[in-house]
């Protein structure tokens, strides 16, 4: 079973995600939550997880730092980006940290 930690400043979305979606029926557990990026960095090693599923825009620490944090450090972990933008620019640095679809 891989384990995934979700990322989202807003509590209604990261619960509904981890409740609404039936993980293990699909090979996972939801190892962790947090609240923004600075958070998750803070849970890798309690999480352990091998998918972060993220927003990209967050306080403190967003989704694209984030994701350049994980590229840098743990490169094994596997980023699922969700957001409500269009924006281009975004999409660019997902792609060059990696970040497939």
């Amino acid at each position: 079973m891989y384990r995934l930690l979700i990322v989202d400043d807003e509590e209604d979305i990261r619960r509904g995600i981890a409740r609404g979606i039936p993980w293990a029926e699909l090979g996972f557990e939801v190892a962790g939550q947090a609240g923004d990026g600075e958070e998750a960095v803070g849970l890798l090693e309690k999480t352990q997880p091998d998918v972060v599923l993220s927003d990209i825009r967050m306080p403190k620490m967003d989704g694209i730092e984030l994701m350049q944090y994980l590229y840098a450090n743990k490169p094994e972990i596997k980023i699922i980006i969700l957001s409500g933008y269009n924006d281009v620019e975004y999409l660019n640095m997902a792609i060059k940290n990696r970040v497939t679809e």
